[in-house]
């Protein structure tokens, strides 16, 4: 069905894999040097009533902007939270509606999960993504063309931020992990849903003072993306 399947999740723990050559494809967003450094914490799958709240909690707390991956089901049951994160200031990706893998459907059902994910998103809210990402992180380059064609960018996230929270490996690793790697423009991958996210919640909790005592702010992927343009 198509010509090439691309799994990001795999891709990242391959050392030899470098990053795609097209484009559309986004992953890292590279900034300006001009003395101010930006990171974007990013949270698919949700809205989920027990964690993506105590998440909001912590992003205001500490004045940072983030962007939220929704899929459609959850928006429709909970769409409460998905006015609090707008209400917040915080940005909303398109992440289907049921969250399928893109790769087992056609280009029309595919077509049709984003339109879904979009419908149901905006019953809840006022509100026309710009971003998507594919549930699993798994695509091809023709998925690639179609997200285009819809208008939206097409958002992975940086390969040294994917701390694998759906594992559970212990808030002190995945802390460790974006310390040791991040860097003016990372996008950091997390979940807000999808299992216990306990740990995320914890990491979530000890990253935001360590990386503002290094002077970092956090924004929302389109503010980083305008960021790039501007420099």
């Amino acid at each position: 069905m198509y010509s090439k399947v691309y799994d990001y999740i795999e891709l990242c723990k391959d050392e030899r894999f470098t990053g795609f050559d097209d484009g559309r494809i986004i992953q890292d967003i590279v900034l300006p040097d001009d003395g101010e450094n930006h990171v974007c914490l990013t949270f698919d799958d949700g809205p989920n009533p027990e964690y993506t709240p105590q998440i909001l909690d912590l992003l205001k707390a500490y004045d940072a902007r983030a962007t939220f991956f929704i899929f459609g089901e959850f928006a429709e049951v909970y769409p409460e939270i998905v006015r609090r994160i707008v209400s917040e200031h915080h940005e909303i990706g398109n992440h289907t509606y049921s969250h399928p893998t893109l790769t087992s459907l056609d280009l029309s059902e595919v077509e049709r999960e984003i339109f879904e994910g979009e419908k149901a998103i905006q019953t809840a809210v006022e509100y026309r993504c710009s971003l998507f990402r594919p549930p699993y992180g798994i695509f091809s380059d023709e998925i690639v063309e179609k997200v285009e064609e819809l208008n939206y960018k097409f958002m992975l996230w940086s390969r040294d931020m994917q701390v694998n929270d759906w594992e559970l490996p212990g808030t002190d690793k995945m802390v460790d992990e974006i310390i040791s790697n991040v860097k003016n423009g990372s996008v950091i991958l997390m979940h807000d849903a999808g299992g216990n996210r306990d740990q995320t919640v914890e990491t979530v909790a000890k990253v935001l003072p360590i990386l503002k005592s290094l002077n970092y702010k956090f924004t929302t992927l389109s503010e980083l993306m305008n960021s790039r343009t501007r420099g």
